[in-house]
């Protein structure tokens, strides 16, 4: 199991994050939450996909854009950290990120497959990190950041936003 990280080991941003998978074993929600959001997803039509979830938000197909791409930095930097990499890795902007794609042109379906393909790469790189690597810390946006603090994001961030789809995808389809 990947021990919780201490709040030395990420920067104060992340808490929220990270406190809403906190006692919780990130090997198994790696695989959980894929069904989850599968489950939400698949209740979404492709016309209400192009839609904003909420006024002044990004559509779905933008949300699910963003949490794919925040999975795969998320895990390019627990890579980057447990491989000892020194150099300290930069920040991203989520909106200019996704003012960049093309998402809402994207079948609703390939956000899903792509999802899966980064949980099952970040899954098979949790299930070979040894407890040495896992406690590696790097610099991330100028604060220290633990490679087990990363995947915990991964698993908190996902969480949020399963919380938001929940919610509006039951206002939208009326579940």
């Amino acid at each position: 199991m990947i021990a919780q990280p201490e709040p030395t080991e990420y920067g104060p941003y992340y808490e929220s994050y990270i406190s809403k998978v906190k006692g919780k074993d990130i090997a198994e929600l790696l695989a959980s939450q894929v069904e989850e959001l599968r489950f939400i997803v698949d209740q979404i039509d492709d016309e209400t996909a192009e839609r904003p979830y909420a006024p002044e938000k990004w559509t779905y197909k933008e949300l699910l854009g963003h949490i794919n791409d925040t999975e795969k930095i998320m895990f390019f930097r627990a890579l980057c950290i447990a491989r000892n990499e020194r150099q300290a890795l930069p920040g991203f902007d989520q909106d200019e990120y996704v003012e960049a794609t093309n998402f809402n042109e994207i079948p609703l379906a390939d956000f899903m497959e792509d999802f899966e393909h980064t949980r099952n790469a970040i899954a098979y790189f949790v299930k070979h990190l040894n407890t040495e690597s896992s406690s590696r810390v790097g610099t991330v946006s100028g604060n220290p950041m633990s490679v087990k603090a990363l995947l915990h994001i991964i698993c908190g961030h996902l969480d949020h936003h399963l919380e938001i789809l929940k919610s509006v995808t039951q206002s939208d389809t009326g579940k």
